[in-house]
């Protein structure tokens, strides 16, 4: 089974790219390679993407730092 990292499914929904979701966010796209790699983002990075996917912080942050680094798809 193909699993995705759940930052790459949510931005994946919207249709956007590593690089879009970076630009949305006011981040490097090295940062959100990073965090789609398994990094732990600050909680500063986990406030920008979630304005930017338009989420709810605690939401967010529990998608990245309550769950494994890969989720299924």
């Amino acid at each position: 089974m193909r699993t995705i990292p759940a930052l790459a499914r949510l931005r994946g929904r919207r249709g956007w790219t590593a690089r879009d979701l970076a630009r949305r966010a006011d981040l490097a796209d090295e940062t959100v390679s990073r965090i789609e790699n398994g990094h732990q983002p600050s909680p500063r990075t986990i406030y920008k993407l979630a304005e930017a996917l338009e989420m709810d912080f605690d939401e967010l942050a529990a998608l990245l730092t309550d769950e494994p680094d890969e989720v299924s798809a």
